[in-house]
């Protein structure tokens, strides 16, 4: 695909793993006899006609031209924008609505076709990123944004995110990468998950990139990362990754220096990608785990002054499988999602987080490209955070100026539990253009009962030039 930043964060479906093993039928790992023979097969199975490029919005509107010509060089440029609309109708804080948007340009040299250097390549991402956040203004809860895009926060005109360098060995059986970037790039990762608007799956189980140690887009810190495909199906990788809190890199990305680095977090990760029957049923299953060196102040600590410290460790299983396909491209088909992530308990702002959904995708003959997803999210709040929330409560916690609480973890009120529900359907605009009407459901606003559930409409676009 043109734009080589994290799948994630694009709206257009593309099941390519970013080194990982292949995942879909078209990859050219596959002989080329065994692709037509089961591209064959599909094709008995549902012969609808489909146009590749007329209204795919994977593709890009005008931009393949340049970067076709630009290839022969080594060089590959991409720019995608996203826009997210979300208001709150009904519930929550108050009624209201508001707009964010990103702006992404990235560059990706091939130094093998530039310079030589087999199988070495570069990359750079920046973005531009405005807007205001719903979820903080409107819904009343802080920790799950019903934009995805907000996520991080960062609201700058300009913002370097990646840059780093890296290096296939052995015909790619083994991938290593090194440079500025961030662990939810290569770890926790689904392709599937930014196919919604809220912030609950996109692109990691939300629990995940609630910690400084595990960074996501758009945050970038030091790190590496080796991946070893074991089999044509499997992977197995791990990494090391500078430990600082928020805003990782600055404002604008581009503090380098490691002065305020608490620790190292380091992830292993193990992936398994099916290719079910005759009809390649893909799908994929990873099951990883992180732990951070950093000594963060226990909750308990936070409220009884007594400096108590601990690690932050985290654990993630992520799954989606197709179980029924439409036609002969890659992902028209109808997928099952599934994640989970567990969190310690004593330093962490989630304790389990469970996502569970489908994304159908193909499955109108007239309309081939439109897609429709579902997805509930149900979390937990570590019983440490709600006690000690309890015991600000007790001892006089003082009252915000919407007469709300306003207690740890930047909370209105004693957290329990929550649930999340988003239905979605993304029309296929034109080439490389999505248009997204979105309902959302907050149960539990913030995982309290300060405010009346919160519903929310909204629009998600995304246009890949």
């Amino acid at each position: 695909m043109i734009l080589l930043m994290p799948i994630n964060k694009l709206m257009a479906l593309d099941l390519s793993n970013n080194g990982k093993p292949p995942q879909n039928i078209d990859d050219a790992s596959v002989p080329e006899t065994n692709r037509n023979v089961a591209l064959g097969e599909m094709n008995k199975f549902n012969t609808r006609e489909v146009n590749p490029s007329s209204l795919d919005p994977t593709k890009s509107i005008f931009s393949k031209p340049i970067n076709d010509y630009l290839d022969k060089y080594g060089i590959q440029l991409g720019l995608n924008w996203v826009t997210e609309t979300a208001g709150v109708v009904h519930g929550g804080r108050r009624n209201g609505a508001d707009f964010t948007q990103q702006i992404t340009f990235s560059v990706d040299m091939d130094w093998e076709k530039i310079a030589g250097l087999k199988g070495f390549s570069t990359h750079m991402i920046v973005m531009n990123r405005s807007g205001r956040n719903a979820s903080a203004d409107y819904v009343g809860d802080t920790q799950i944004q019903a934009q995805e895009v907000y996520g991080g926060g960062y609201s700058r005109l300009f913002h370097i995110y990646d840059v780093y360098g890296e290096q296939k060995l052995w015909n790619g059986r083994v991938d290593i990468k090194v440079g500025r970037m961030s662990v939810g790039d290569d770890f926790a990762h689904s392709p599937m998950a930014c196919q919604f608007m809220i912030l609950s799956t996109c692109g990691h189980p939300r629990s995940t990139q609630s910690q400084q140690g595990f960074s996501d887009w758009p945050g970038a810190v030091w790190g590496g990362r080796i991946l070893v495909n074991m089999t044509p199906n499997s992977y197995f990788e791990v990494g090391a990754y500078q430990s600082t809190p928020w805003p990782q890199g600055g404002a604008t990305g581009f503090y380098w220096g490691t002065k305020g680095t608490t620790g190292a977090f380091v992830p292993v990760e193990f992936g398994y990608n099916p290719d079910i029957g005759k009809h390649h049923l893909v799908g994929s299953i990873h099951i990883g785990a992180g732990i951070d060196s950093s000594h963060f102040q226990t909750w308990s600590s936070q409220v009884l002054n007594n400096n108590k410290k601990d690690y932050r460790t985290q654990f993630w299983i992520q799954s989606y499988q197709m179980i029924y396909r439409h036609d002969a491209i890659d992902d028209h088909g109808l997928f099952v999602l599934a994640n989970y992530g567990h969190d310690s308990t004593t330093t962490s702002t989630f304790k389990d987080f469970y996502n569970f959904g489908f994304l159908d995708r193909g499955f109108w003959k007239g309309r081939a490209y439109d897609q429709i997803g579902v997805m509930f999210t149900y979390y937990t709040i570590p019983h440490t955070l709600r006690h000690a929330q309890q015991f600000q409560v007790a001892h006089g916690a003082p009252l915000n100026d919407n007469g709300v609480f306003a207690l740890l973890n930047g909370a209105p009120g004693v957290q329990g539990d929550s649930i999340l529900f988003e239905a979605n359907y993304g029309f296929a605009a034109y080439r490389g253009i999505m248009i997204m009407p979105v309902f959302e459901y907050f149960h539990h606003v913030a995982a309290t009962k300060a405010y009346k559930d919160a519903t929310i409409v909204g629009l998600k676009t995304n246009v890949t030039f």
